[in-house]
């Protein structure tokens, strides 16, 4: 099982529109804790230390959330609320899970290589940005990194192709499709015009066998 990472928060109580523009102003984000059958815990987070976290564990690990170094939470990101145009952070919600209850958790797919399809002239269509995953919290992987530097046009990946870490499931179908790999339009337009230029001339001398 990961190491949980740890994070400092602050008890509040739930409040106004202005005091949690407030908040935000002086660093800290408002956030919440849901648990199955009581009150939501309010909580205040400093920003930075949240982004940082985040961007070190990623959504799908467990975090402590802990209070004066007295009371923790195992908890899970469940949103991050952002505001329209300027995408900040509004709001983060958490969720309180047991370590030993599977439950489920978003968990993007990094692709490998892509940039190698695109210097070969091929396109590449991802239909898919995370997977929906099933397990004990604190197994689930950062992201399912999947390796497309040596696909072609033809090629695509499905969530049956994948290899999860043991112990984790799809909660996803199996037959959606994840990405494929195509030809530029533009190749395709000027191919079908060749397969429609060589049949007409392969057409023509029949055209004048018929005449003769």
């Amino acid at each position: 099982m990961n190491k949980a990472a740890k994070l400092s928060i602050q008890k509040r109580e739930p409040g106004s529109k202005g005091a949690m523009n407030q908040l935000r102003k002086s660093g800290f984000l408002p956030g919440s804790i849901s648990r199955k059958g009581s009150d939501a815990i309010t909580f205040s987070v400093r920003k930075d230390e949240l982004r940082k976290a985040l961007s070190a564990n990623g959504t799908s690990s467990v975090y402590m959330l802990e209070v004066d170094k007295k009371t923790s939470y195992p908890v899970m990101v469940r949103e991050i609320q952002y505001a329209p145009l300027t995408r900040d952070w509004l709001h983060v919600t958490f969720q309180l899970v047991s370590l030993t209850e599977e439950t489920t958790a978003e968990v993007p797919l990094a692709l490998i290589g892509r940039d190698d399809v695109i210097h070969k002239g091929y396109e590449l269509f991802q239909q898919l940005e995370t997977l929906l995953l099933k397990g004990l919290p604190g197994q689930f992987p950062a992201s399912i990194d999947i390796n497309v530097s040596e696909l072609s046009p033809g090629n695509q990946i499905t969530v049956a192709d994948l290899t999860l870490p043991e112990g984790i499931d799809s909660e996803t179908e199996e037959d959606r499709l994840i990405l494929s790999v195509s030809y530029p339009k533009v190749q395709e337009e000027r191919d079908e015009g060749t397969d429609s230029a060589a049949a007409d001339a392969v057409e023509q001398p029949a055209d004048e066998e018929t005449k003769a």
